[in-house]
């Protein structure tokens, strides 16, 4: 395709939450480029050294994404709907069923299962692994994948949040094969990429992401590196897909059709992403030259776009609002812009309110009505933005 890679440019570097605008010893942005997989048609990270070296150094570190599962707030919310998933479509409940799960943070999701029977063996490179398995009481190894410490095979593999960190998903979903029993299965949770890819919307994009999937190109990817047929859900919580691969393919290859769509998918996305970027540029402009403030919700959706215009914006009039505790006056590298929780919109109202969040827009948005506010104000959604 022409123009291909696309080099997007340099991104916010946002592996956890700062107490100041600074990852320190950690790059705050990195280079970005994209392309698609010439095998399943996957919208992919061009991959890059510095990019690679800052990302073993924050999984070691810690990588503290907050939407992980737990046993409180939006982790639980998580937990509790890819639980019912896994109760539904892949018989996980069931006493004695085996469970490995590769990239299991804390261990709440294996926690779960164990009270329903289920053995269950974590596998989590960052310290918090260690502290979920004190915490819930499993066992939890501390190493990254493949690891020469697990031994057997499962009935179930779990990969939450994992297959679009890998930097070659194919050799890694080829590695997970022989952990399978004969009539195993593979039980994927990623985010649903699609909507983002047809509104033109970049803050999908993760230096820690390397693979941007629909669902096709994840039923694409199952098949080519692992055989399986695979059957795929969206989510009933959080804009995410779940999959479940069993039984054999009666073919690994894709046809030259969906890749041709896959592909251009992709160029239109690359297309859009331009008009994304200029109607939040064009929101933030008129804001501006109207004296207006404006308060960003859900402002981790929006760093990315204001990381590439913020030398045709002034941030002064722009606050940042999030309500997950986690946040709380905490920063984002390279945003000298505290995150505020919501009730600071009574104390000090802003002119408008964008909220950047597809997946729980409307739930935001009945949130801040909901709030004391003494003055006007206006509300403009992810989808009015991207669609209005």
């Amino acid at each position: 395709m022409s123009g291909w890679p696309w080099n997007v440019g340099a991104l916010p570097f946002y592996y956890t939450p700062l107490r100041r605008p600074t990852n320190d010893d950690l790059p705050d942005r990195l280079p970005f480029a994209l392309d698609t997989d010439y095998r399943t048609g996957t919208l992919v990270q061009v991959p890059n050294k510095e990019v690679s070296d800052a990302l073993s150094q924050a999984y070691s570190k810690g990588s503290m994404p907050t939407g992980m599962m737990d046993e409180e707030g939006i982790g639980k919310e998580y937990a509790e709907d890819f639980l019912a998933f896994l109760q539904r479509r892949a018989d996980a409940c069931s006493k004695r069923v085996s469970v490995l799960e590769i990239g299991c943070g804390t261990g709440y999701l294996l926690y779960r299962l164990k009270l329903l029977g289920a053995d269950v063996l974590g596998l989590e490179p960052g310290p918090h692994g260690q502290h979920g398995s004190k915490r819930f009481g499993i066992p939890i190894i501390k190493d990254f994948f493949p690891s020469p410490k697990i031994a057997g095979e499962f009935d179930l593999v779990v990969l939450f949040s994992v297959l679009e960190h890998m930097e070659s998903p194919s050799a890694f979903l080829g590695s997970v094969l022989p952990l399978l029993k004969e009539n195993g299965r593979i039980a994927i949770s990623i985010p649903d990429c699609e909507p983002y890819m047809g509104a033109g919307d970049i803050s999908m994009l993760y230096p820690e992401h390397f693979s941007y999937y629909t669902q096709t190109t994840l039923r694409n990817s199952v098949k080519a590196s692992m055989g399986l047929e695979t059957e795929i859900e969206k989510a009933s919580f959080g804009g995410t897909l779940y999959a479940l691969g069993k039984g054999r393919a009666s073919r690994q290859t894709v046809s030259e059709t969906e890749l041709d769509a896959e592909r251009q998918r992709a160029n239109n996305y690359r297309i859009l992403a331009r008009k994304g970027i200029g109607r939040l540029l064009g929101y933030l402009k008129d804001a501006a030259v109207k004296g207006e403030s404006v308060g960003i919700y859900a402002p981790a959706r929006a760093i990315n776009a204001l990381s590439i215009i913020r030398e045709e914006i002034d941030l002064k009039g722009i606050r940042f609002f999030d309500d997950n505790p986690a946040l709380r006056d905490t920063y984002f590298p390279g945003f000298s812009v505290p995150i505020e929780p919501g009730e600071r919109l009574m104390e000090k109202p802003t002119d408008r309110i964008l909220i950047m969040s597809r997946s729980f827009g409307k739930r935001i948005a009945k949130h801040v009505m909901s709030l004391t506010i003494d003055r006007e104000f206006t509300i403009t959604t992810w989808e009015e933005l991207f669609a209005g």
